[in-house]
Order: C-alpha cells, then structure tokens, then sequence
C-alpha cells in the first residue's frame, strides 16, 4: 500500500499543475504577447552642430502596432514618431554617446535597441599670451599666420597615413578645425611643434611676467641715471635696473659697481626699437657678493621700486633713486649633489658626464598663482634675483650663455665648448647653512627656488672622424625650498627603438620608427616631449650639424614618429615633463610649481638609403 500511495503521487501532481495553469483563463491556456523585432540599423555617422536622425522601425508577428519610446540618450535628442534626433554639441562630439529606443506593441510585446554615436566634430584652439603687470593681465591673442600649413589635425589612417585637416580662424581669434574624427591625432600648431590629442579644446596660450615690450622706429634714447643709498659695494658687487615689461626687461646699464661705490651718476644712450615708453614700474637692486660657509655669491642689498613712470623715446630720461635696505628674510640650503649626479648614467649610450650646475632664488611679481614663461636669465639671474651663486668666472662673466634660461638643450657640434656663466657640476651632498638676503618684495608675490644640472654627451657621428657635442639641461622650478634640494623629477628608463635599445647606433631600414619607454623612477610626468634632431647643413655658413625638425609631445610611453625619410641620420631627445597645472593633451605651455623637466638622448640613428619608407598623405 505505501508503494501504491507513492506511484500515484507524480499522476496527481501533473493533474493539479493542469488545473493551476488552467485557472481563471476561462478554459483556454495564457499567451505570452510576441515580442517585436528592429527592422533598422542605427545610423553611426554625425557631425557636431549638424542634425543626426534616425528613422527606427520594428515589426511584430502578430501585426499589432508599435510605439517608440526614447529610453536614454544624450542631452538634447528626442524622438516624435519612430524618428531619433538630435544636434551634437561640441561637448558631446568626438566622443561616444549611447542611446537606448523601446519598441513596445499594442499587446505589450517588447524590445530595446542600443548603439552608440561618436560625431566628428571641431578642435578649437586658443592661443592667447596672458602678458601680467602691475594692473594685471593683459590678454594678446597671437596672430595666425594666414595660408599656413598649421593649425591642422592630422589623422592617423588604417594604412598607416596620416590625413591632413585644416580649419579657420573664429571671430574671436580662436582657430577651429572642423569634422575631426574621434580619437587620438597630431595637433599641429607650429612649424614643427605637434601634440598627441583626443580632446576637443586645446590652450596653447602662456602666461609671461611683465607688459608686452612694443616696438617703434629705430631711435636713440638716453638715461641719465642719478642712484645713491647704495651699501658700499664689494668687489664682483653689481646694480640693474629692470622694468616691468616682458621677461622684467632690464633698461641699458653699466651693471658693475667697484668696490666702495655708494652712488651712480652716468648717462646711458641707446639705439633700438625697443617702446620704452610704456614702461610704469621700475626694479632697481643692489647684488653684494657674499662668502658664507660654502656659499660664494650674490645676495640682495638695497633697492627701490619706481613706479608711475612716463619714459620718453628717442629723447632723454632721468632716473633718480635713493635705495633702502632690504628687509632681511633666510633660507637653509642644502643641495643632495649625489642624487642629481645619479641622474646622469642614465641620459645616453655613454651615460654623459656632469658638466655644470646653477641656481637661483628669486621673486616673481604681478603673477602670483601661476609659473610664468621662464625669464630670460640675466648675468644678475631672472629678474628679481635674491640669491643666486657665483660662476666659475666670477660673479659676473659677460657675453656667456647661461644654463638655466628657458631654451631645453644646447647643440654645440664639433669642436670644443664654450665657457658656460654657471658653477662646477654639484655632484656631492652641499650644505650651505643658512643663508640671509633682502626680500623688498610684496608678500603676495612668489619667491621661487631654480636649480639646473647640465649633462654633457658625446655622440660619435656615423661614417665620420666628428664627434658632436650635446648639453642636456635637467630643471625644476619650486617654492623656497624647505629641505635638502633634489630631483623632483627623473628621466625615461628603458627607452626603445623598434624593439631595440635607443642608446645603441643602428642602421633602420624603415621610416616607420616607434619609440617607448617607461615612465621615470623619480617624480610624476604629466607627459613628454621627442625631440627629433636631424643631421643637416645650415644655410648660412654649411656646417653640418644635427638641426632640429620637430617637437612632438604626447601623454603616453610610445609614439610613431612621422616624417622621417631615406637616407638622413636622427638624433632622438626625450624629456620628462611635470608642472602643477599644465597638461600636455589641454594646455601644456601654463605652468605651475613644482615644475621640472630631465632628458634622455638618444645614439645616432640612420635610415638606410634602400629603406622602405612609410606611405604619407
């Protein structure tokens, strides 16, 4: 009886699941409603500020009607109808946008279509130098030079060509170039500067300390300068006078003062275009040579501030001054010379060698949250210099080409080196205790700390007898520094060249050249620069040297370098970039603290005559 009982159990069961599916249909079983099928492919083609539309279209087995409901989109699209449409903004260009429509039938049936739609659309560029005075910003777009061949975009293609976009200039001084596809391409906007970019607005516009310089007709303009209240000058102590114009622009001057000079009285005329009229604020600063501990420099003494200027051209100006102590501010110093001298194995096939380093400790006026365009550095130092070191040829060594100004790397080809204004290469830990000097300036103002390490490498020319001689210049800008003084910043490690190490001479039999690294041990890069440097002629004199061609910086560790040909030697220098604020894909000429740079060169690398080169369009 109990197997009887659990025989009929599953009979039972199936009965009752019969009856439950049953209930309440009225006799009849349930029908699912069918289910709605997308007759239609999304259009994927769009353009910023053009119309896109998509007629959608479905059917059903069992004929019933269809409605059409936008489910998500991006803002601004809607659908009336069985129509998608929408005007991509220039936010929403070059970039995916998904949409989602809901078929649904008249029996409640339905289904989801989804696809995504990346519109070309404009690069804009800006291009405007942020000039920062006494009144602050003066804002100059640059000019666009018309019938160039740049700005333009140039895309990359499946077959390995690059596709050359142009634009126009806007109303407002800005430049567009329409209908760029979405992704990474070349932004060209210089002769031979190119950027790695998938954004849509790009800044290459600076910011620079002082007024915008001006120019006039050539003329002769005379200064008759009246200064007392100096300290009694030491031997290698020195006086400038500096303006308040672009770069802090220093007014002709004798510069020197002899020992025990306490005042200046002498007249100054000078021939140039220079508009000095438009010069409100003057610097004039007292240097005093200064030996403390290991320290042999300058230091800040008495100064003064003119202001409410009105300087005449072509004719005659007095400038009258008395100076004043400065107050006194101090600052620790220490240089770690071993790290930055670890630094230098690692820039070339030959590891470089030190060749000098420099520093300087300065004011930066007008421009108070951001770093402006590196001044020009003077024999005094850039600018408002409080502090600074004295060269190997004295405090002061006139005519010498400075280490620390704002040019990345100095080519001296064959033959020896000049003598550079900068100190024997710090390759020891220093400690200089700590340090006084005046500090006139307002508070609001930066006091900026730059340190500079030169490299010297020497790369043995292909095929030749000739060495050519390079100097890697690795800088960083900072605030007043705290502690020891080191490296922010380190160069690229492992750098390659298809496939291979980059330090080693090679023969390419290829013009499609792919260079990769790996980031610095030291310091966060916001991207890098290639420099290419090709083994050319200079048109006035013939000397061959290596010339450089183009600048390409991009964010990532690898780039294919474009345009190089059959039959010329390459010279390959990358640098290592970080700043506070710039950003090498959006706006990598503004600039912030820390701010820093270091190099690697590469050897030298030729391509074959026979080689095969890379199609270009």
């Amino acid at each position: 009886m109990i197997c009887s009982h659990w025989k009929t159990l599953p009979i039972f069961l199936f009965v009752a699941a019969i009856m439950f599916v049953g209930c309440g249909g009225g006799g009849g079983g349930m029908t699912m409603p069918a289910t709605p099928a997308f007759t239609s492919t999304p259009v994927m083609a769009a353009e910023e500020g053009t119309a896109y539309t998509y007629q959608v279209t479905a059917t059903s087995p069992d004929m019933s009607a269809i409605t059409y409901a936008l489910s998500s989109g991006p803002m601004g699209a809607t659908l009336s109808g069985n129509t998608v449409t929408w005007t991509p903004t220039h936010q929403e260009s070059r970039v995916a946008n998904a949409f989602t429509v809901k078929a649904t039938t008249a029996a409640g049936g339905n289904a989801t279509q989804t696809w995504t739609v990346t519109p070309n659309g404009n690069i804009n560029i800006t291009d405007v130098v942020s000039y920062w005075g006494p009144s602050g910003a003066n804002n100059v777009p640059r000019i666009w030079l018309p019938g160039a061949a740049y700005p333009a975009a140039l895309v990359p293609q499946t077959d390995g060509t690059l596709t050359r976009l142009g634009g126009s200039i806007n109303t407002d001084g800005s430049f567009s170039i329409p209908n760029v596809p979405a992704g990474y391409v070349w932004l060209q906007v210089g002769p031979t500067a190119y950027f790695w970019i998938a954004t849509s607005d790009f800044d290459y516009g600076e910011d620079v300390v002082g007024l915008p310089q001006g120019r006039t007709a050539l003329q002769t303009t005379t200064f008759n300068y009246s200064i007392s209240g100096l300290q009694a000058a030491q031997s290698n102590g020195t006086l400038s006078v500096r303006s308040d114009q672009a770069g802090l622009n220093p007014l002709p001057f004798s510069l020197l003062l002899v020992s025990g000079q306490t005042s200046v009285s002498e007249s100054i005329p000078t021939t140039s275009s220079v508009d000095w009229s438009n010069i409100d604020t003057l610097f004039i600063l007292q240097s005093l040579a200064m030996t403390s501990g290991a320290f042999n420099g300058l230091t800040l003494g008495p100064s003064q501030t003119l202001t409410g200027l009105s300087l005449t051209n072509g004719g005659t100006n007095n400038i009258t001054a008395t100076l004043s102590p400065s107050p006194t501010a101090n600052v620790s110093l220490s240089i770690q010379g071993t790290q930055w001298a670890s630094i230098v194995p690692g820039v070339s096939q030959s590891g470089g060698g030190p060749n000098s380093s420099d520093y300087f400790l300065y004011a930066q006026p007008y421009l108070t949250d951001k770093l402006g365009v590196p001044s020009f550095v003077g024999l005094d130092g850039p600018g408002l210099t409080m502090l600074r070191p004295a060269s190997t040829q004295g405090p002061i060594s006139l005519g010498l080409p400075n280490i620390c100004d704002s040019s990345r790397i100095t080519i001296v080809g064959a033959g020896p080196l000049p003598p550079l204004f900068s100190l024997p290469p710090i390759v020891t830990d220093v400690d200089y205790g700590t340090l006084s000097y005046g500090d006139p300036f307002p508070t609001d103002w930066q006091r900026l700390f730059r340190y500079c390490q030169v490299s010297q490498v020497n790369l043995a020319r292909p095929n030749s007898t000739v060495t050519d001689t390079f100097l890697l210049a690795d800088r960083q800008t900072t605030a007043v520094p705290t502690g020891p003084v080191a490296p922010i910043l380190g160069p690229v490690q492992n750098p390659m060249i298809n496939g291979a190490s980059l330090f080693q001479t090679a023969t390419l039999n290829t013009t499609s050249v792919s260079l990769s690294w790996n980031p610095p041990s030291i310091g966060q890069p916001i991207g890098y620069y290639v420099t290419v440097y090709q083994l050319g002629t200079l048109i006035n004199g013939g000397t061959e040297q290596y010339i450089a061609v183009g600048r390409f910086g991009t964010a990532k560790t690898s780039m294919e370098v474009p345009f190089l040909s059959v039959g010329n030697t390459y010279v390959f220098l990358i640098t290592s970039e970080t700043d506070g604020i710039a950003k090498i894909e959006m706006n990598p000429l503004r600039a912030k603290v820390p701010n820093g740079e270091a190099a690697v060169i590469s050897a030298p690398m030729t391509i074959a005559t026979g080689a095969t080169a890379a199609v270009r369009r």
